[in-house]
């Protein structure tokens, strides 16, 4: 079983073909279990089946150097009233589990339920008011973006090591270490 890493993250739902991360911003999000975002108060841009979205996870501080995610959804389930104009929240199955943990507090449904009928079906203030969710979780600006693309590119280069030897048995030794095929499979 692995762990998660326990951060202060931020959830941004991405235009896939925007040309940065600030452009491709369309909604935050907050992820609720390590396969599953929730975007609250949705705007019609999510709801287009011709969309290609995308989700992007990352620090709230960009110079903690933890790893940014970039996760496909493979499927979107929207939840609305019915004879609701517009879903109230939509539900993001990830492709595959973000490596951090999940960013939500346990809450009681009649509080929920009640809270968001309070504020007149405003499912983000509703998970505010109830402290359901890190202060400021759904501010995520321009220039935070702008950061974090840099960050991304940065991240995906791949890192290098040098290894320099003085004979062909110390390199070979050398990466023998690494690997298994150098070890002995059978008699000589």
């Amino acid at each position: 079983m692995g762990t998660t890493v326990h951060a202060d993250i931020r959830v941004s739902i991405q235009d896939r073909n925007a040309p940065d991360r600030a452009a491709g911003h369309l909604a935050a999000a907050v992820l609720v279990d390590g396969d599953a975002v929730l975007v609250p108060n949705p705007g019609p841009e999510l709801l287009d089946p011709s969309a290609e979205l995308e989700v992007l996870i990352f620090s709230a501080d960009p110079k903690a150097h933890l790893p940014i995610e970039v996760i496909p959804v493979w499927k979107w389930s929207p939840f609305h009233l019915t004879g609701a104009q517009a879903p109230l929240a939509v539900i993001g199955r990830l492709r595959h589990h973000s490596g951090y943990s999940a960013q939500i507090g346990a809450v009681d449904p009649r509080e929920l339920a009640a809270a968001t009928a309070e504020h007149g079906g405003d499912l983000w203030a509703s998970l505010n008011g109830l402290a359901a969710v890190p202060a400021g979780i759904a501010d995520i600006s321009g220039e935070l973006l702008t950061e974090i693309s840099r960050v991304e590119r940065e991240q995906r280069r791949p890192r290098r090591s040098e290894h320099e030897f003085d004979s062909y048995e110390q390199l070979v030794a050398g990466f023998c270490i690494f690997f298994c095929f150098c070890n002995p499979h059978g008699p000589k």
